[in-house]
């Protein structure tokens, strides 16, 4: 991050280039951007004048994007090997002090899972629900588990060092079009009506994407290829994908199954379009952000967060936007983030966690959200049950056997 004064005006100046050449000319070619964000690398406080700084800094990319019309920039923190408490100190100030500032804890990666980093992503979760009455701070504070830098997606992202853009695609309304055009008709068929519609859009973006890399000097990292829900519409929504593929209520049996014929059309889709990709690559399940999602969530014995781990088998997300009780302590918050990070870890996949503790609500009942980017939905029931004693007793990094 940069600290002179000369070297943030240039940064401003850069940025604000790049983001005038790339947003007209995806406009131009008919790709509209909906939102554009701003990603850090990870920050390190390992004395109090890193700490100074770095704040001085976010204040700084604050001010910055809120000039330049970006909605969010992404504060990203590594966990091991980090004083922890300083660590959740920072990271609170920043989401109490900014509100167009995501966080961002990579808790598990190549090196391992840092146990002591999910016991203290749990504590950081409970303390950002009590920022607000409805619990709705914690929306912009992740949890990473087992993700490559430089993805599109927030807050699971971050920057690995050098200058450059990702681009993430709302590809869900057509895929849901022409799901329907394929009514009746064999999953296979489905399959290739999807790859071969979109191979040469992703094609064509790439080209622009390399095009704007070229002008501007930043470098291309890629396209995230997800279906990722979107809450303003119903056809932006996966869970209704999930149901026109044949399953009779996304969440009932059959729903893993189709979770993986939707991930491998993603697969699919980059490797017959050659393109470059990165980020997650596979199916959000993101609860509040997804219209029927919300729907399906709200009613009895459908959704839960066990299902939700079993669909993050087979898709790229992992357990997203799920309000739970207000008196979920940080022992069962800490648990929930270790069996997500087991997961991506034994299968190699890159997955994320936002769980929302709403103050004062119990599972069951409604969420009150007021924001373009949630749909309320009921707070999902938990086991009441913790696995501290696992936490305590596994290395500071624990690692699968291969």
């Amino acid at each position: 991050m940069p600290w002179e004064e000369d070297a943030r005006d240039r940064l401003r100046a850069d940025i604000s280039d790049f983001f005038r050449q790339a947003l007209s000319l995806f406009a131009q070619h008919g790709f509209p951007a909906r939102t554009y964000r701003f990603m850090l690398t990870p920050v390190a406080l390992t004395c109090e004048h890193d700490r100074k700084r770095a704040h001085e800094s976010i204040a700084y990319i604050s001010q910055m994007c809120a000039s330049s019309s970006i909605r969010w920039f992404c504060v990203p923190f590594y966990t091991a090997g980090q004083n922890l408490e300083k660590v959740n100190a920072f990271a609170h100030e920043v989401v109490e002090r900014y509100n167009n500032a995501f966080v961002n804890y990579i808790v598990a990666g190549a090196k391992g899972i840092d146990m002591q980093g999910i016991t203290a992503a749990a504590a950081f979760i409970k303390s950002v629900s009590g920022l607000s009455d409805n619990g709705f701070d914690n929306f912009r504070c992740g949890v990473s588990c087992n993700i490559k830098a430089d993805g599109a997606y927030f807050p699971f992202s971050y920057n690995g060092g050098a200058s450059g853009f990702a681009v993430a695609l709302e590809m869900v309304p057509l895929c849901i079009a022409l799901i329907q055009s394929q009514h009746g008709l064999p999953l296979d068929h489905i399959r290739e009506t999807i790859v071969e519609t979109l191979v040469p859009l992703l094609q064509k973006v790439e080209g622009i994407a390399k095009t704007i890399a070229q002008k501007t000097g930043m470098r291309y990292f890629g396209i995230d290829a997800s279906f990722a829900p979107h809450p303003e519409h119903p056809d932006h929504s996966v869970a209704r994908m999930i149901e026109l593929l044949g399953i009779a209520r996304c969440g009932c049996s059959g729903t893993v199954f189709a979770t993986g014929f939707l991930t491998d059309i993603i697969k699919t889709l980059i490797k017959k379009s050659g393109i470059q990709s990165t980020g997650f690559n596979g199916v959000m399940f993101s609860v509040l952000e997804d219209p029927r999602l919300g729907e399906v969530s709200a009613a009895p014995n459908t959704i839960s967060i066990d299902s939700l781990l079993a669909y993050a088998t087979m898709c790229g997300c992992g357990i997203d936007m799920v309000p739970v009780p207000g008196d979920m302590t940080e022992a069962e918050i800490a648990s929930v983030i270790l069996d997500v990070a087991a997961v991506a870890l034994r299968l190699d996949k890159p997955l994320g966690i936002r769980l929302l503790p709403v103050p004062g609500k119990r599972a069951g009942e409604m969420t009150t959200f007021n924001h373009d980017f949630l749909h309320n939905t009921k707070v999902q029931n938990i086991l009441h049950h913790n696995s501290l004693a696992v936490l305590s007793r596994a290395e500071k990094l624990f690692r699968f056997l291969a």
